[in-house]
């Protein structure tokens, strides 16, 4: 099972949209989600195989990180729903 960190500001309003349609997004595939803020994120990152943010973050991250913006303004999701169903159906080594 992947786990996948979805962060924004306050962790709660922002982050249930954007993990509502990355629930959406991996369908029938198995995932835990953590909602979190962008200030707590560093703090979940051992558990994460996904990070997906509201706004645009400057740290480096040990996984891959997708924007989710799009997912508010309709802007983009086809690109950003197909990078996160690319990690979520990649098979662990």
């Amino acid at each position: 099972m992947k786990t996948v960190i979805v962060a924004c500001g306050g962790g709660i309003a922002t982050s249930t949209v954007i993990a509502n349609r990355v629930r959406e997004i991996a369908g029938k595939i198995k995932i835990n989600i953590i909602q979190t803020t962008l200030y707590e994120l560093s703090g979940y990152l051992s558990e994460a195989d996904l990070v997906v943010t509201s706004s645009p973050i400057q740290q480096n991250l040990p996984v891959p990180h997708v924007l989710g913006t799009c997912f508010l303004t309709g802007i983009g999701t086809d690109d950003a729903a197909a990078k996160i169903l690319e990690v979520l159906e990649k098979q662990d080594p």
